[in-house]
């Protein structure tokens, strides 16, 4: 079996994302089949290494993926089908936000007598549609040519079917992240990244932009008063957002409590030597950043976005705070702040949920039975 898979992913971190990747090719590997990834950017060396160390190989789509706002899906199309005529794989799957292309790639590639299984998996939130949505949704237009569709979480599941998607053709695969051995202890890491002795460390991984919402968090920081004076907010991430967001840092009068780190290869390192992670996004669909948290260990304070819901058991593996409800979000800061013992409860019940529902080892199984079903092989179930 041969699987092309299509992702504007720029591999520029080891990340959960490509963690999962590995994972599969992995298992493509012990089962004699290939793995073919269509990328929008080169992968960094030590992506690079553990891809080709799995057994996967790769292409480039160029200008696919300037940036995390700016997002060319078009560009993907005449690639594409190059690509299905050179590859003719048994499978396709789409792994990005625009279907219409997605859909004209497929069209176009069968007319070339490309006859794979499409699979269509979900990337973003979805929220529930309103009566017209559901009626004229994209994705609904989209199954008219694409044989399967895969949420990552079960209110994706449920918005599909809300859009037209019979329930048959939805399978629910999480997405996961994988626990990482480190030989760095918190002190060192504390050392490293000059965070003063004894400061209580609360973790923030995401993109600067819009969506993200990291001014949500800092004005929180700065209302949380007393609560957060001997704590440290570290900021893992870049974006379009970084400049105006470190403004109203200045402004808020809070450097000595927010610090930018930019783009990080050891975040799994930084979430385990934090206390706890914040995260303020409007959208998402079953957010990495969060499963990376619960994998470290760490309770997680969070709004209702996506899955968030499912992958935290509010106050008792941390808190989930509705979308635009910045006193209670204080509020809970405030209390995760000044109470160690809620935090270490709470990080010891998100590292077991974390290992009973979101190891990458079990969703790599998953896709990988998936598309062997697809492809008309047995799975081993």
């Amino acid at each position: 079996m041969k699987v092309l898979f299509f992702c504007n992913l720029v591999p520029g971190k080891q990340g959960s994302f490509e963690d999962l990747l590995t994972a599969l090719g992995w298992e493509f590997k012990r089962h004699g089949d290939e793995l073919v990834l269509v990328l929008a950017g080169k992968p960094i060396p030590q992506v690079a290494e553990s891809f080709l160390e799995a057994g996967l190989r790769w292409h480039v789509i160029p200008d696919w993926t300037a940036d995390p706002d700016e997002v060319n899906p078009w560009a993907f199309f005449s690639p594409a089908v190059n690509l299905l005529v050179e590859e003719h794989p048994d499978v396709a799957v789409v792994h990005f936000g625009n279907e219409l292309p997605s859909l004209a790639a497929c069209i176009l590639g069968r007319l070339k007598g490309v006859h794979a299984k499409w699979v269509w998996q979900q990337d973003q939130q979805m929220s529930d549609p309103g009566v017209l949505t559901a009626v004229a949704s994209k994705i609904r237009l989209l199954s008219a040519a694409f044989d399967h569709f895969v949420a990552v979480y079960d209110g994706g599941k449920q918005s599909m079917v809300l859009r037209g998607i019979a329930e048959h053709r939805i399978t629910v695969v999480n997405n996961s992240t994988m626990a990482r051995s480190t030989n760095r202890t918190a002190e060192q890491v504390r050392n490293n990244l000059g965070v003063r002795e004894k400061a209580l460390i609360a973790v923030s991984v995401a993109s600067l932009i819009p969506r993200k919402r990291l001014d949500f968090i800092i004005k929180a920081f700065a209302d949380a008063g007393s609560a957060s004076q001997n704590a440290i907010l570290l900021v893992i991430g870049d974006g379009s957002e970084r400049q105006s967001l470190q403004s109203l840092v200045s402004e808020l009068k809070l450097e000595k409590a927010v610090k930018f780190l930019g783009l990080r290869n050891d975040v799994r390192d930084i979430l385990a030597a934090g206390e706890m992670f914040v995260h303020s996004a409007t959208a998402e669909a079953c957010s990495y950043a969060i499963l990376e948290s619960m994998a470290a260990g760490i309770p997680a304070l969070v709004t209702d976005s996506g899955a968030a819901r499912e992958q935290i058991s509010d106050g008792e593996s941390g808190f989930v705070v509705e979308r635009d409800d910045f006193e209670t979000f204080t509020k809970l800061l405030q209390q995760l702040l000044s109470d160690a013992d809620s935090r270490h409860k709470m990080g010891e019940a998100a590292r077991a949920r974390w290992h009973d529902r979101y190891r990458t080892e079990v969703s790599a199984k998953k896709y990988y039975d998936l598309y062997r079903s697809l492809a008309g092989g047995e799975s081993e179930g």
